[in-house]
């Protein structure tokens, strides 16, 4: 829709970016009346993560708008560059994203493209969003066809593809798949065409980010996973709401300053390498860490090793051998009759249940159980007595599935030991009390370690661990508590 470039403000002597419209929009008044107003309604948005728009102009048929000029570089750029982020960079951008969205929508303002390119990352630790109303700008232009669908193809709301009204629900869904895609290296929907492209997430569901790159955390992929529902009506009500998901999963936006900064030193590298002629085209890589002190990015759970150039395709062949290997391998256990653990079952979030305490049970330490991180845990107040039973009746650990399902096991992961359990379960709105709760199984004097529960299959909305013998510790810690259907 434009050309960008970087100008001097003689007036105020600073450096500006100043965007002006290809000249067959410049003639198109109807565009034009539509681009200055959008520009006018952006300039009155004040958020340290949206680019400020500074002016409009209009001269001898050229039209632009004056902005700030960010240094730096933009979201789209770094996962070409590097694939996928790091899991703590892409929550931290995502919570400045959904902010700088929530101060948008609360002046009636609508993105409507929210996209990578759209999301810029500055040298000095900004994330910003940018081209806030162009998309607007350009509906029912003359100079658009029929029927076309404004925005790009691949963050498209289900609602924009058929032409439909479009709120800040809209934008939402657009984060989701921005978030997605920082995270696994690929959008969810990817068609032959544009249209295809678009077409497909009326009809399709994306595959699970975790079947992707399972590091992810479910509690994480519930937050894509909402953010992106086809009807607006079952995502967040508001970009503000989802960035208070993303928080309760963990997010911390402090990273968001090291994570724009990163990304900014690792794509100028690259470039720096392109011109020099040493770098050949880059492929999408394993989920990063910040960068090292060469400016090169590191990745989790990898020692950094320069091969020589020759050896470099033999390193990716052992490597596909080995995760072909492992495949094989889990495949063949399945065939040989090895044990089935069952498919794991989305958990939308946990929550305890101390029906007769008066403060909960340490529930600021409940995002713990989401961040696949065995060192860190839930545990029970502790307790005078190993027997919980005898202060009050238990206590207990509340998993909530996305959608009702058949539940067939539960595996406990604990380094505590002779605690005991029951686990029950409830199909629909959690009860007050504990009589309402079906008991399925129980857990005697446990020890250490993974404890895992068969069950026999009744469908549930909610899985509870009431405890109500804490063990020799007095309390009873757990790292990870899973559901599984088979």
């Amino acid at each position: 829709m434009a050309q960008v470039f970087e100008a001097t403000d003689e007036v105020l002597a600073r450096r500006v970016a100043v965007k002006i419209l290809h000249p067959h929009l410049s003639t198109d008044q109807a565009f034009v009346r539509r681009f200055r107003a959008e520009a006018v309604s952006a300039a009155r948005l004040t958020h340290p993560s949206i680019v400020s728009v500074y002016d409009t102009v209009e001269d001898d048929g050229v039209n632009a708008i004056v902005m700030e000029l960010v240094s730096g570089t933009t979201l789209r750029a770094d996962i070409d560059a590097h694939g996928p982020l790091q899991l703590s960079a892409v929550l931290a951008i995502g919570t400045q994203v959904a902010d700088a969205l929530g101060a948008a929508h609360a002046n009636g303002l609508v993105h409507r493209d929210v996209k990578p390119a759209n999301i810029l990352l500055s040298a000095d630790g900004r994330v910003l969003v940018a081209d806030f109303g162009i998309a607007k700008a350009a509906q029912s232009s003359d100079n658009t066809d029929n029927g076309a669908m404004v925005g790009t193809a691949k963050y498209l709301a289900p609602e924009q593809v058929n032409g439909q009204s479009v709120d800040g629900r809209t934008d939402v869904y657009a984060l989701g798949i921005v978030l997605y895609e920082a995270l696994t290296g690929v959008p969810p929907f990817v068609g032959d065409s544009d249209t295809a492209t678009a077409l497909m997430r009326l009809h399709n569901d994306p595959v699970r980010p975790r079947q992707i790159r399972p590091d992810i955390p479910v509690a994480v992929e519930a937050v894509i996973g909402k953010a992106l529902a086809r009807r607006p009506d079952d995502r967040f009500p508001s970009a503000a709401a989802m960035r208070s998901a993303l928080l309760a999963a963990g997010a911390d936006p402090s990273r968001a300053h090291s994570a724009a900064q990163a990304a900014v030193a690792s794509v100028a590298a690259t470039e720096a390498r392109t011109d020099s002629g040493s770098a050949s085209a880059a492929a999408p890589q394993p989920a990063r860490s910040d960068l090292d002190g060469s400016g090169r990015p590191r990745f989790e759970h990898e020692v950094i090793v320069e091969p020589e150039p020759s050896r470099r395709i033999g390193a990716v062949l052992v490597v596909l051998c080995l995760v072909a290997g492992a495949i094989a391998a889990a495949v063949w256990s399945g065939l040989a009759g090895g044990p089935d653990p069952g498919r794991l079952v989305d958990t939308a979030s946990f929550s305890t249940f101390d029906p007769f305490g008066t403060n909960g049970e340490n529930d600021h330490l409940l995002v713990n159980l989401s961040d696949d991180d065995p060192a860190t845990h839930w545990e029970t107040e502790t307790y005078n007595d190993p027997d919980v039973t005898v202060l009050k009746p238990g206590v207990g650990l509340v998993a909530t599935l996305e959608r009702p399902t058949q539940v067939s096991a539960v595996e406990i992961d604990s380094p505590s030991s002779n605690w005991s359990a029951e686990i029950r379960t409830v199909n629909g709105d959690p009860p007050a009390g504990i009589d309402g709760w079906e008991l399925l199984g129980t857990v005697e004097l446990a020890g250490s370690g993974t404890t895992r529960i068969d069950l026999d299959g009744r469908e549930a909305t909610s899985i509870m661990v009431w405890f109500t013998h804490v063990g020799d510790d007095r309390a009873v810690q757990v790292s990870q508590l899973q559901v599984f259907t088979r």
